[in-house]
């Protein structure tokens, strides 16, 4: 009898209670939760990465410049210069560029700049233009800021998608600037003075320079040099 008792009390002793038979389990699931967690924070942190480095990407596109004509604008108050034969209005200086493959260019993060000798109208009295190194900037290629009866009309199929696509054309207008109050996204300055209607005209058989210019990454895309052509009509 003394043994069986020993029996029983060592097997009362040894059975475990249910809460201690539990915790393993939860221990394990805890820990399966936790790997599943820091799996997905991984995952995303490099989906972000991933992401993020796509978006700065610097665009690349074959651009060409197929022409460039125009001329210095008239001056109504000299009489030499209305002699001058190589002149011409504001809207009738033009540059058409050409998008020849690489990537679609979002117009809204696109700017452009321009230098050469040229003029530029400015409001004031007694002193109608401005004649002189010529800077001009695109801040972008939206119609935003721009003539509509120039630059909208003169790049409506560009400008449909948002993006200029390989195989489209645009073309750039002396009198690309907006009119009236609304404030222009094109930028002319001459001589350093930037007080001009923000139109210009740019002397026949000059050369300007023309870069082309991703604003988000700072990148040039492309560079260009032309000799100006008288325009013709």
């Amino acid at each position: 009898m003394k043994t069986w008792g020993k029996i029983r009390a060592k097997e009362f002793f040894s059975l475990k209670s249910p809460s201690e038979a539990v915790t393993p389990i939860i221990g394990s699931l805890l820990m399966l939760i936790v790997l599943v967690a820091l799996a997905g924070v991984v995952a995303i942190s490099f989906s972000n990465i991933a992401n993020e480095g796509k978006s700065t990407q610097p665009l690349m596109a074959k651009i060409s410049l197929e022409s460039c004509e125009g001329g210095l604008s008239p001056n109504n108050y000299d009489e030499d210069e209305k002699e001058d034969k190589k002149r011409a209005r504001f809207q009738e200086n033009k540059i058409v560029l050409v998008h020849e493959g690489g990537d679609s260019l979002p117009l809204d993060s696109i700017s452009i700049k321009i230098f050469g000798y040229g003029n530029s109208y400015r409001p004031v009295f007694g002193q109608d233009f401005l004649t002189g190194n010529t800077s001009l900037l695109y801040l972008d290629l939206s119609s935003q800021g721009k003539n509509d009866t120039c630059y909208d009309l003169n790049n409506k199929a560009t400008l449909e998608d948002g993006s200029w696509n390989v195989g489209e054309k645009l073309v750039l207008c002396g009198q690309d600037s907006e009119i009236g109050a609304t404030k222009s996204s094109v930028k002319v300055s001459v001589d350093g003075d930037s007080n001009t209607s923000d139109n210009y005209g740019f002397k026949a058989g000059s050369e300007i320079t023309l870069k082309i210019i991703d604003t988000k990454s700072k990148n040039v895309i492309a560079e260009q040099r032309a000799i100006v052509k008288h325009y013709e009509g």
